[in-house]
């Protein structure tokens, strides 16, 4: 594991770009309403394997980086990252003693926990929600976190080295 290493803030910077990446890029309507939520798994990744370096105000100012980039009101990502943080720096040593896609099942309810506030700010904000699709990103993302949350280490295990 990666947590009591030191990985560099350029792998990190790097790998939350391609988080945001995948996030943005377009797809057609059928495929981005199901679309895993890789950026914000991304960054509860670091939050987790990171925790001297990647804490909860990092999560805050990477949702408000999504929030400028969407324009939402009320820094609502930023919100929902840092309450997500926060759920997983709770969790951490839990976490820790499971293989990736035992973690993955235990974060949903943090993926639940995400996407609930971004839902209640949305209902609060008076915006457009749709109620039934905006959770399928959760399954989607804790499908793809073993996966996700393996090339992440590997990459930083390649820096170590």
């Amino acid at each position: 594991m990666i947590i009591n290493h030191h990985i560099s803030g350029l792998l990190i910077l790097f790998t939350l770009g391609v988080g945001l990446i995948l996030t943005l890029l377009p797809a057609p309507d059928a495929i981005a309403a199901a679309r895993p939520a890789f950026y914000p798994a991304t960054v509860l990744f670091w939050v987790l394997m990171q925790p001297l370096r990647f804490g909860l105000l990092t999560a805050w100012a990477c949702g408000i980086l999504i929030d400028v980039i969407y324009g939402t009101p009320f820094s609502e990502h930023g919100l929902a990252l840092a309450v997500a943080a926060y759920a997983v720096v709770k969790l951490r040593e839990l976490l820790w003693a499971f293989p990736l896609w035992q973690q993955g099942l235990l974060l949903t309810p943090v993926f639940v926990l995400y996407e609930f506030v971004l839902f209640w700010i949305d209902g609060v904000a008076g915006a457009e929600v749709d109620q039934w699709w905006r959770w399928l990103p959760i399954a989607t993302t804790v499908l793809v976190w073993p996966v996700w949350a393996f090339v992440l280490e590997r990459l930083a295990e390649l820096e170590v080295r």
